[in-house]
């Protein structure tokens, strides 16, 4: 009799594991969501996103179409969509039912298509009935890609204040320093299971670790060397693909001679630098576009070649070996980099001065985002970035290969490295359907719920 009292009470007590594990992992709703981040936002503006703003962009406001994690469309707003073989001409037709969170409801009326107008300069955007109408100026095989990243639908209030249809509301934003977003109650994709999210702006990078560690903060930015440290402690880590582009950018002009920039391009040791300061995170970039967005990366070359940067550094008089790099004074990995590199310009002959922020220096170490998931859109913005306002687009493989050649052409841009955004999560912190970041770094919170046993 005893050992049969024994096996229920062990049957009994494996089945209360399960039933509380089950419990721990069936998404509850309720909680605040701590987020940090090292930027700030003075207004949420679809006109006026900015690198930092569209990170928070999604959680207001929603597209016609929304990108899935495999980089693939799927329907939002829109629920379907047709267009012509030249893919020129596109119609959506409209999700019935939705409602702004100003209480109106979403219809194929002028307000849309001046939204659409706007993020699409060149475009011609037309409404009627429950259906959306959009002419390209060229065929565009990648509107999807670019509506899914550009196309947030909204409205505007007398006083001019953008309203849109996303998962959470805009509570509070205090100018650069904090935003409160609370829940769609009347979300046409469900309520999300975070009653709300609070982001913190404007803190360094220590300052968001030591947060994390407290318990203080559920979501932060992490370093590339924070991002082992972080999974040690028991610390999840989210990233995007490979998708902030590291580069040396020379201002117009300076220095004169271009073989200076060859020079100190050919002397850059990439491997110790990624090897050490990036510790292995992200790839070496020779081209201006990764290789798991573009697939040619590889063909442009990244390896030093010491031998011939003394040659080009020796033929240069010896007032003409000499440039500046600026930095960002708050970034310490920006200094390590940019004293690695001016070390590797020394063993070339040439002298770089690292400077701090410094606006009139030869060259600057910065990071240019990667916007989109269509190359053919993806290199004339990060032209845009470089100064090239009007690069022209090209939409064939090998004819885009051939611009970003042209765009590398004099050294103006030096590409370094390609990084992830790498985000460390608290214990708490889960995901319905993962994953919470997108390949281009945007968040994904509305499927992120609170685990109240995990501290």
């Amino acid at each position: 009799m005893l050992p049969t009292v024994w096996r229920l009470a062990a049957v009994l007590s494996l089945l209360a594991l399960t039933q509380t594990a089950g419990a721990a992992g069936r998404p509850r709703y309720g909680g605040t969501l701590r987020v940090e981040m090292r930027a700030t936002v003075a207004a949420l503006d679809p006109t006026e996103p900015g690198d930092a703003g569209s990170r928070l962009m999604p959680l207001v406001f929603d597209c016609l179409v929304q990108i899935d994690g495999q980089g693939r469309p799927r329907p939002a707003l829109a629920v379907s969509w047709t267009h012509d073989p030249d893919h020129r001409r596109w119609r959506f037709r409209l999700r019935p039912g939705v409602r702004f969170h100003d209480g109106s409801v979403l219809t194929a009326g002028p307000a849309i298509a001046a939204a659409l107008t706007a993020a699409l300069p060149g475009y011609t955007v037309t409404a009627a009935a429950d259906a959306l109408a959009i002419e390209c100026p060229r065929p565009t095989p990648g509107l999807l890609l670019e509506l899914g990243r550009l196309g947030y639908i909204y409205s505007r209030s007398a006083e001019g204040v953008p309203t849109g249809t996303g998962p959470f509301r805009l509570a509070a934003l205090e100018r650069g320093r904090r935003a409160v977003f609370t829940a769609n109650q009347e979300y046409w994709g469900g309520r999300p299971f975070l009653d709300s999210i609070e982001v913190s702006m404007g803190r360094s990078p220590r300052e968001q670790w030591i947060d994390l560690e407290v318990g203080k903060a559920d979501l932060v930015e992490l370093a590339p060397a924070d991002v082992r440290r972080a999974a040690d402690r028991d610390r999840a880590v989210w990233s995007s693909a490979p998708n902030i582009l590291l580069a040396i950018v020379f201002y117009d002009g300076r220095p004169a001679d271009t073989r200076v920039r060859e020079a100190l391009a050919r002397s850059i040791d990439r491997a110790a630098i990624h090897n050490v300061l990036l510790q292995r995170r992200g790839e070496i970039a020779g081209g201006l576009l990764p290789q798991w967005l573009s697939g040619w990366e590889f063909l442009f070359p990244s390896a030093p070649d010491l031998p011939r940067a003394r040659q080009l550094a020796a033929a240069l008089p010896p007032s003409g070996r000499t440039a500046s790099l600026a930095y960002d004074a708050g970034d310490p990995l920006a200094r390590a980099i940019a004293e690695r590199i001016s070390l590797n310009a020394r063993d070339a002959g040439l002298t770089v001065h690292a400077v701090p922020g410094n606006a009139r220096a030869d060259a600057r170490l910065a990071l240019l985002p990667v916007a989109s998931l269509d190359p053919a859109q993806a290199l004339p913005d990060l032209a845009a970035a470089l100064g090239y306002k009007n690069w022209p687009r090209q939409d064939r493989p090998e004819d885009v290969c051939g611009s970003e050649r042209t765009l590398l052409e004099g050294g103006r841009v030096v590409p370094l490295f390609h990084l992830p955004e790498d985000y460390g999560v608290s214990p708490r912190v889960r995901v319905w359907q993962p994953p919470a970041i997108g390949r281009l770094g945007g968040w994904r919170l509305a499927d992120v719920w609170l685990d109240g046993d995990r501290q």
